[in-house]
């Protein structure tokens, strides 16, 4: 592992509030998803990406030593306050929310950088996904999603449809790679089938037939290797809605650069390495509960012990594409969240009470009738 300095430099702070104006009205350009080119909203011109070079490529992928990483104290910097920064092309302030580094100006939608905030991060992402998912598409798929809840109430279709629509964030995320040797002792059990006689109701001795397992003690040693497993680092998503994150497409990494970044917000890691590979440390546990199971074999499985040693552990920091939408329903605000590569949506929403009693009271009333018409044959 190289010295950080040189190793961390995506989105320095000299280049990431770069403006991409447009060349036929002079306007600021964005990524535009579903074109996959600069975009400029007011006249539709449409410039070609920059072209990443063959180093920059590979520095979106490179595995990064996890342990050496920690040994230079990186990874686990403070929290990022508010900033108020200063749009470099109209001179507008906007406040930015804590932990973001890079928005654009609401004013003229030229790219923001806090400064401040970029340089307090000594881990920086080098690989992005970019959004394939635009923005009325995601809110599309929010208002479907909303309109497909059963028991929300008839009134919150017409509080989305006034919602002010879905912001996109790159939101940083680490990826592990892991090498696993674990150590178990068990035991294997074997289903045979027995018969015993057994007293009925009438006092009669019947056959009957019985499941029973026979335990043997077993011991041995799996592997497991990781690749690629994903955690948040932001608390933008809420825990319970992280599902919707899943099934990103790695290999469709590019190298970090502003014209991908134009037109949405960026935000620095709030979850530390050390503490997210220990959220990645308890899936992989499951994984290799999975693998001794698999290994002890039988019938059913008793895992008594597991050792696990680690091997060469690597990680990645990257950015990942999320639409995040709010709505606001009798004073309480509801977040949703659609991923922005693969369209998923996940979020929260409110119950109708009469719709929930009438739903009860229609099954009850089914089941009486259906109880009726078996008495009455």
């Amino acid at each position: 592992m190289t010295d950080s300095a040189s190793t961390h430099d995506s989105l320095r702070p000299s280049s990431a509030g770069r403006a991409f104006p447009c060349s036929q009205c002079g306007a600021s350009l964005a990524f535009a998803p579903g074109v996959g080119r600069l975009t400029c909203s007011t006249c539709g011109t449409v410039n070609d990406l920059p072209a990443a070079s063959d180093e920059a490529r590979a520095a979106a992928f490179e595995e990064l030593d996890f342990r050496e990483a920690l040994r230079r104290q990186e990874g686990d910097e403070a929290a990022i306050e508010q900033q108020v920064v200063s749009c470099p092309q109209c001179g507008a302030q906007t406040i930015f929310d804590p932990h973001v580094v890079a928005a654009h100006c609401a004013f003229c939608a030229g790219p923001m950088v806090s400064v401040t905030a970029h340089a307090s991060r000594r881990i920086r992402p080098r690989g992005l996904v970019p959004f394939a998912l635009e923005a009325k598409a995601a809110q599309e798929r929010f208002r479907r999603w909303i309109e497909g809840r059963w028991f929300a109430p008839n009134a919150l279709k017409d509080t989305v449809r006034s919602a002010d629509g879905v912001r996109g964030v790159y939101v940083p995320c680490w990826t592990f790679d892991a090498e696993t040797e674990s150590d178990y002792t068990g035991q294997r059990g074997i289903n045979r089938t027995v018969t015993v006689m057994q007293r009925n109701a009438e006092g009669r001795e019947v056959p009957v037939t019985r499941i029973v397992t026979d335990w043997y003690i077993t011991s041995g040693r799996v592997r497991v290797d990781f690749d690629d497993e994903t955690v948040l680092a932001s608390h933008s998503v809420p825990k319970h809605l992280e599902g919707v994150l899943s099934g990103w497409d790695i290999a469709r990494l590019v190298p970090v650069d502003d014209a991908y970044i134009a037109g949405f917000t960026v935000e620095a890691y709030q979850i530390g390495l050390e503490a997210a590979f220990g959220e990645a440390q308890e899936r992989f546990a499951s994984a290799i509960d999975s693998a001794v199971r698999r290994d002890i074999g039988g019938d059913q499985q008793r895992v008594m012990g597991v050792d696990t040693r680690y091997g060469h552990v690597s990680f990645k920091h990257v950015l990942m594409p999320v639409w995040i939408a709010s709505y606001r329903f009798k004073d309480k605000v509801y977040a949703v969240v659609v991923n922005g590569q693969t369209g998923e949506v996940q979020g929260d929403r409110p119950y109708s009470a009469w719709k929930i009693a009438g739903a009860v009271l229609a099954a009850t009333a089914a089941a009486l009738i259906t109880w009726w018409v078996m008495q009455a044959q």
